[in-house]
C-alpha cells in the first residue's frame, strides 16, 4: 500500500536544516514527503509572527516543537552612518524602516530593544511597507511607505542610503550592507560580539520559524507530528555532520568546524534543540513579545500550541 503524502512548503529548502529533508537524505516515516512551491499544502515552516497572529485569530493549526530558523536578530538593525545613531537609545526620535510590524525578525529586534536596551518603541517613527497591524502598543504609530514595484528589501535599502530613513530593521542583510557601502552600517559594529553578550544574559536564542501542520492533517494523519519531528531531528544531525564530520561538505569556512565548538561551549550541548524543555526561555520571550507589541490580545500559552505527543517525545 502506497504511503500518504506530506506536502509541506518550504520557505527555505535549501538552508542546512531542511536541506536533509528536501535532498531526500532524510526520510518521514509512513509518509511520501512531497516539497510543493504553489498551492494546497499540509504543513510549513511558519514564520513566528504569523503563528502568534494566526493563535490570536483563533485559527488551530498544530505545531511541533522543531525550529529550523534561528537568529539573533541584533544584527538586523542597519542604520544610515550619517543619522547619529551610536546606540540603541538613539534610535529614539528617528526614522526605522520596516517591512511590517508582524514580521518575525522586527518582532525579535524591537522585543530586544524595548526589555534589554530599554528603548522607548513609541518615540520611534516607524515606516512600514505593509500595514499588518490591526492593533499597536499605546503611542506607537505606523506611517506607510509607497507601494514598492520589487521587494521591500529593496525600497528599504534605497531610502536607507538616501537618508530618508534614518534605520532599518529587516530580516535580510540589505544590498548595501553586503557590498560594503560606507553610507549605512549595522548599528552594533561587532555584533556577534553584542548578541553573544545578549545570549549570555538573557539566555535568549530567538526561535524565526515553528514547524507547523494542518489541523486537518492531523485529524487525518494523528501520527504524523511524531513521525515530522523525528525526520527533524535527523535532518539535524546530518546539517551538524555535514560541518562537524569526518568529510565535511563546508570548505569555504576553513575553522566552520571550530566556530560549532565555539558556540556549544557559550550555549550548551543542546542549543539547537527540538523540544519544548530546553527551549522555554526563546519560548517564554516569544509570547511575551508578542503580547507586547499587540500582536496578540494577551500571553499566550505556548503549551497549548504544540501536538501533545509530539511535546512529550523523549529527546531533544
Amino acid at each position: 500500500m502506497s504511503q500518504p503524502k506530506l506536502r509541506f512548503h518550504f520557505h527555505e529548502p535549501s538552508i542546512d536544516t531542511n536541506l536533509p529533508l528536501t535532498d531526500g537524505t532524510v526520510k518521514v516515516e509512513g509518509f511520501e514527503l512531497e516539497c510543493v512551491e504553489h498551492g494546497d499544502f499540509d504543513a510549513w515552516d511558519n514564520g513566528f509572527g504569523a503563528l502568534m497572529r494566526g493563535a490570536a485569530e483563533g485559527l488551530t493549526d498544530v505545531c511541533i516543537p522543531a525550529f529550523p530558523n534561528r537568529k539573533f536578530r541584533l544584527s538586523s538593525i542597519q542604520v544610515n552612518s550619517a543619522a547619529g545613531i551610536g546606540s540603541p537609545r538613539d534610535l529614539e526620535g528617528k526614522r526605522v524602516g520596516i517591512p511590517g510590524w508582524t514580521n518575525t525578525a522586527g518582532v525579535w529586534a524591537r522585543g530586544a530593544l524595548q526589555n534589554f536596551y530599554d528603548v522607548d518603541l513609541a518615540r520611534i517613527r516607524w515606516h512600514t511597507v505593509r500595514a499588518d497591524a490591526p492593533d499597536l502598543p499605546p503611542g506607537v504609530k505606523l506611517i506607510s511607505l509607497p507601494k514598492p514595484a520589487g521587494p521591500a528589501d529593496e525600497l528599504l535599502d534605497t531610502m536607507l542610503t538616501a537618508g530618508e530613513l534614518d534605520a532599518v530593521i529587516s530580516p535580510n542583510v540589505l544590498p548595501s550592507i553586503t557590498r560594503r557601502d560606507a553610507r549605512v552600517r549595522r548599528l552594533f559594529l561587532d555584533h556577534k560580539s553584542e548578541e553573544q553578550t545578549y545570549f549570555k544574559r538573557t539566555g535568549i536564542f530567538p526561535i524565526s520559524h515553528v514547524v507547523t501542520l494542518k489541523r486537518e492533517f492531523v485529524g487525518r494523519h494523528p501520527e504524523a507530528p511524531v513521525a515530522l519531528l523525528q525526520a527533524y531531528r535527523r535532518a539535524r544531525d546530518v546539517a551538524f555532520e555535514r560541518i562537524e564530520g569526518s568529510d565535511p561538505v563546508v570548505l569555504t569556512i576553513s575553522w566552520a568546524s571550530v566556530a560549532m565548538a565555539e558556540q556549544r561551549a557559550l550555549m550548551g550541548e543542546r542549543y539547537w534543540a527540538y523540544n519544548v524543555e530546553d527551549n522555554r526561555t526563546a519560548l517564554d520571550a516569544m509570547v511575551r513579545f508578542a503580547h507586547q507589541q499587540r500582536l496578540t490580545p494577551t500571553v499566550l500559552d505556548y503549551e497549548q500550541l504544540f501536538d501533545p505527543r509530539a511535546a512529550a517525545l523523549p529527546g531533544w
